[in-house]
């Protein structure tokens, strides 16, 4: 006679569907089919299926009978004939901890009197301190059906249990860790990856920072040396992710005891039948954290609407500018920010700059991108109040980017409100806002009024344009084409150059920002303050130094682009208004 089975060994793929299922569907129950087969006194159950109940609720699962018929039949066609594995029995959730109920009991002899074997019941109820419950039942002489507890057993755990995080796991100026499951997190990881290198900061994301060929080990690694923040990106499929249920949120959770340590929630589940409102309790539930509130009870961020992406960069930005401000302080020294037009290849290759701008490079010739300048538009704001926060009296900028990046930078760091700001070029040169003594003076501008059509010159426009270029021997084929293809023309334009032919001698910055930024106000308040359309031509250096000043202006941004039909062009990429909120880049244009 065959020895009934006792035990139920419950396999990794089995689990793995259970639990996080589970996790989904919580506080209702969900269930389905065990699929396996038996050896030596055991119910080995290697599968489980996902049948949706009618009528689901907290206390309550009834399958969906039709449905499991056509999943089993399913399964069972793709399995080889010699294949033991089939149907083995059932299994559905308890939201509270609780042992199989009577009705569970009544159900499964039921089933057992029309099987032709031992049939299995996995209940499962996370947490409590046993959360497999199994059953088994058997059907007996005269059409007998009894049950009677199976004990279960677990996979192993995947991961080796975390040790306690060594000396160093939190650093002031590390990076930020971005954890997310790669199936429906990537497009928001992403999106967070790019705004934060927008505003400046380091950014970890597997993507790019963990080296290819690299197992688990790197991951503790970059988990456990120097960060500064993390951010968890909550989205469905988080529930199915072991790595981030098992390693990095453990460590996140680690480091976060840590008051220099910032972890940001990034929530993008939604509550049923609510698309902009957010389910602040499933990031403990898709986590397995459940009943427990240890996510919940945190700050999360609403990623359903655009301003979640903002709130997290702000709180990020403030958080690093804490941890600098005190070594800002200690050595007297001035706020640097370090502008680069593509991101870093690493995390671990960012400098000690307090902030580091990377933005997205561009596709298409020498324009910037216009998703890195929407990300710019985004981000300026907190930019700047984060240096005025950092208490820094003066600004040093560092690297380089496209001209317009370059004056709206010097746009959100006004003189209104910054005090000094250095500019430092290729060469090691700085360019600073405040005149030094030994300014040569030997480069003065030159000041020429442009012709404007006189059919184009009838009605006011409310418009004026300039051309300043600060190098030898410009070419004005460009801004002429700029006047030419204009649709709604300008009530003036006029060009503001330098004489000779030697390049500015860094000294002369000061005198000749300011120089140049009071022409160009001077020629809007001559026309009842007009709309600049500006076109500059010169260093980088200097666009920073003259944005500052264009702190009352609304201001049309152009980039030069010589990869155009019919010769180079003027394009309009950027408008600048730093007097209103959210500024000083109010459009960035097509």
């Amino acid at each position: 006679m065959t020895r009934p089975p006792t035990r139920i060994d419950l396999r990794a793929d089995a689990y793995e569907t259970i639990a996080s299922e589970t996790a989904k569907h919580l506080p209702r129950e969900t269930g389905g089919i065990l699929l396996g087969y038996q050896e030596n006194g055991t119910i080995v159950a290697s599968h489980a299926l996902v049948v949706n109940g009618q009528g689901t609720t907290t206390n309550r699962y009834v399958r969906d009978d039709v449905r499991a018929n056509a999943l089993l039949a399913e399964f069972l066609e793709q399995r080889a004939d010699d294949d033991p594995t089939g149907y083995i029995g059932e299994w559905h959730s308890h939201p509270s901890p609780s042992v199989p109920s009577r009705i569970d009991h009544a159900a499964m002899r039921a089933t057992a009197k029309v099987g032709a074997g031992p049939i299995a019941l996995l209940v499962y109820a996370p947490g409590g301190p046993d959360e497999f419950f199994g059953l088994i039942a058997s059907r007996q002489r005269f059409g007998r059906a009894t049950t009677r507890k199976g004990t279960v057993s677990v996979p192993p755990p995947r991961f080796d249990p975390l040790g306690p995080l060594p000396d160093g796991a939190v650093r002031g100026d590390g990076p930020v860790f971005i954890s997310y499951r790669q199936s429906d997190g990537t497009p928001q990881a992403e999106a967070l990856e790019n705004l934060l290198r927008a505003a400046g900061l380091v950014v970890w994301r597997d993507r790019t920072d963990l080296r290819p060929g690299t197992t688990t080990d790197r991951l503790e690694q970059a988990l456990t040396r120097g960060l500064s923040a993390g951010v968890l990106v909550v989205t469905p499929d988080i529930a199915c992710s072991d790595i981030v249920r098992e390693r990095e949120l453990p460590r996140l959770l680690q480091l976060d005891a840590d008051p220099n340590f910032s972890l940001c929630i990034a929530n993008k589940v939604a509550i049923a039948g609510e698309d902009s409102k957010c389910d602040y309790d499933a990031p403990d539930r898709l986590l397995r954290l459940s009943p427990a509130r240890t996510l919940a009870d945190k700050k999360q961020a609403n990623m359903l609407r655009p301003s979640g992406e903002t709130e997290i960069v702000r709180d990020l930005i403030m958080h690093r500018i804490e941890q600098r401000k005190r070594i800002i302080r200690a050595e007297r020294r001035d706020f640097t920010i370090r502008v680069q037009s593509r991101p870093a290849s690493s995390a671990l290759d960012a400098d000690q700059d307090d902030l580091h701008i990377r933005l997205k490079p561009s596709d298409d010739g020498r324009l910037p991108s216009q998703t890195g300048l929407e990300l710019l538009e985004k981000t300026l704001p907190l930019i700047s109040d984060a240096v005025y926060a950092a208490g820094a009296k003066n600004v040093r900028i560092s690297g380089g980017a496209h001209l317009s990046v370059g004056l709206a930078l010097g746009a959100a760091l006004p003189e209104t409100k910054i005090g000094k700001v250095v500019v430092i070029d290729t060469e090691d040169n700085a360019w600073t806002s405040a005149a030094p003594d030994d300014d040569p003076q030997s480069t003065e501008l030159t000041i020429e009024p442009v012709q404007i059509e006189q059919d184009r010159a009838a009605a006011p426009k409310n418009r004026v344009a300039v051309f300043v270029t600060l190098t030898p021997q410009a070419d004005w084929t460009a801004f002429e084409q700029l006047m030419n293809d204009s649709f709604d023309g300008f009530d003036a334009a006029e060009a503001i150059s330098v004489a000779g032919t030697e390049r500015i001698d860094p000294r002369e910055a000061a005198r000749l920002s300011a120089a140049v930024a009071q022409r160009i106000k001077r020629l809007s308040a001559s026309q009842g303050r007009a709309e600049v359309h500006l076109a500059f031509h010169g260093p980088y250096t200097m666009a920073v130094l003259i944005g500052r000043y264009l702190n009352t202006l609304r201001t049309t941004v152009y980039e030069w682009d010589g990869n155009t039909k019919g010769g180079p062009r003027y394009k309009p990429v950027i408008i600048l208004e730093p007097g209103v909120t959210d500024g000083p880049i109010t459009d960035v244009l097509a």
